[in-house]
């Protein structure tokens, strides 16, 4: 009898196989290569520098090396010397997508590699530009993930992206002094801060920390 996808062929067979290759190849090779960058972000996260916070940008900004050290610069003011080695260190991660044709691959890369740092007990700071805040906005997790806005600012008038329950979790930063002051690229970014589900003493610091800088980026 015929199925979805024509007579299937005796299982591994050569013939089927084939089949299978021909019909299921792309599932394969996304599976395969989600379950490397899994690995290779694994890796890269037990063996990298220890920083007292993790800030990730996820978007279609280039930001240079300069733009990042400045950042990096501007946002260790604010945070706690957490590891207590004498310094107040910032590491920022950018996740730049393309969205182009033929980049779907390497965007499903980035995506995954966002979603890693959901679990990292030192990433609670989010900059995205409009289209990916309003992805992760319309999550049904949305709420489970991010702070609401009047956590940190109140009185914002700023705009903000709403999710489907009338929850603030996104706000605009195009007019931060923070940014502007400092010559770091602001037009199309917003900010969310990741709820804190981990108890432990160096993670809520680190949220408190989050908190404290998104004060500071709202004004």
């Amino acid at each position: 009898m015929a199925e979805k996808y024509g007579e299937i062929p005796p299982k591994f067979t050569k013939k089927w196989w084939e089949y299978f290759w021909y019909y299921y190849k792309w599932h394969v090779i996304v599976t395969a290569a989600a379950l490397v960058i899994a690995a290779v972000t694994i890796v890269q996260c037990a063996s990298r520098e220890k920083y007292d916070m993790n800030v990730v940008y996820a978007g279609h900004m280039h930001y240079s090396e300069e733009e990042t050290e400045r950042i990096e610069d501007v946002f260790s003011e604010y945070v706690t010397d957490i590891d207590n080695n004498g310094e107040r260190s910032v590491f920022f991660q950018t996740l730049m997508f393309s969205d182009g044709a033929g980049s779907e691959e390497y965007d499903y890369a980035m995506q995954t590699k966002l979603d890693f740092t959901f679990t990292d007990d030192y990433t609670y700071v989010y900059l995205m530009d409009e289209i990916e805040a309003k992805l992760y906005i319309n999550r049904d997790s949305v709420s489970d993930t991010f702070e609401n806005v009047s956590v940190y600012a109140p009185d914002t008038e700023a705009e903000v992206l709403t999710a489907a329950d009338g929850t603030a979790y996104a706000v605009n930063l195009r007019d931060s002094s923070l940014l502007k002051d400092n010559g770091i690229y602001c037009d199309d970014l917003y900010l969310l801060i990741r709820y804190n589900n981990n108890k432990n003493e160096e993670s809520m610091q680190s949220h408190n920390d989050a908190l404290n800088i998104a004060k500071e980026l709202v004004k």
